[in-house]
């Protein structure tokens, strides 16, 4: 996470750069081009990625594993079940631990530097054993921080609040956020928040003339910095055309800190 006071890390999303699943089957997979994608980020500067298992199917965790340097940040998610024939959700302590290894093994690894629960149902948020999953990653050295995604207001931060342990990772998209909520400002000051999806899927960037999409993609990320003051945002290019959007360069852009020691590298390829 990031220790810098002045700007957010800026995460890649990997959502659809290897191949997007629609539930049944990846579509759009192209090995070439998830390596083209992941090396270009690497060259461009960016040190940290956010990923899933159901993200093409594991597909983007394979191609972070094949193409990512040992000394890149991962982040990944837990909570759906990609090992049976349709993707089930298992938010059980067995099935985010289980869920968590898998990860491990497609991204070559040992460690990753948060793992989210994902995007959980609102009617099994009281069932989740969070804090139990944090002992689990602690002991097991898996993950230095847990966290969860939440599509607010399916699932309320007061819901989270209390279950999930301080100090844990938020990850909410920005358009669901609401600056005049005091309530939930308050709730966030307890937890490190990060901020994904800050141009609604891509469509208020794609009416951005392409000569005008870094600055404007620089007023964003300072907009969202000055309300929220997120440790990170997360930034989801789908193709190498798209992340050159992204170049690194603009004062923005910072790289994720790792809790990682000097040295010290997760790759277990």
């Amino acid at each position: 996470m990031n220790t810098m006071q002045d700007q957010p890390s800026v995460v890649i999303g990997t959502m659809r750069c290897s191949g997007s699943f629609n539930g049944l089957m990846v579509l759009g997979r192209d090995a070439d081009e998830g390596r083209e994608f992941v090396e270009g980020a690497i060259a461009q500067g960016f040190t940290t990625f956010d990923t899933s298992p159901v993200y093409a199917r594991g597909r983007a965790e394979e191609d972070l594993g094949a193409h990512l340097p040992g000394d890149a940040s991962v982040w990944t998610k837990v909570g759906i079940d990609t090992t049976t024939p349709l993707p089930t959700l298992d938010y059980s302590l067995e099935g985010m631990a289980k869920s968590l290894q898998g990860s491990l093994k497609r991204l070559g690894r040992d460690h990753v530097e948060v793992a989210f629960v994902h995007n959980p149902e609102p009617r099994r948020v009281s069932d989740i054993d969070f804090a139990g999953f944090a002992r689990h990653c602690s002991r097991t050295g898996q993950a230095d921080l847990v966290g969860v995604s939440v599509l607010l207001p399916d699932v309320s931060l007061p819901q989270i609040a209390g279950r999930l342990p301080a100090g844990s990772v938020v990850m909410c998209e920005a358009d669901q956020l609401d600056p005049q909520d005091t309530n939930v400002t308050r709730l966030l000051a307890d937890y490190r928040l990060v901020v994904r999806s800050l141009f609604s899927g891509g469509s208020r960037l794609r009416a951005v003339p392409p000569e005008r999409r870094a600055e404007a993609i620089a007023a964003r990320i300072s907009e969202i910095h000055e309300i929220y003051r997120p440790e990170a945002v997360v930034i989801g290019p789908r193709t190498k055309e798209q992340l050159d959007d992204y170049e690194a360069g603009p004062a923005w852009l910072t790289s994720a800190a790792r809790h990682s020691a000097p040295g010290r590298s997760h790759v277990t390829r």
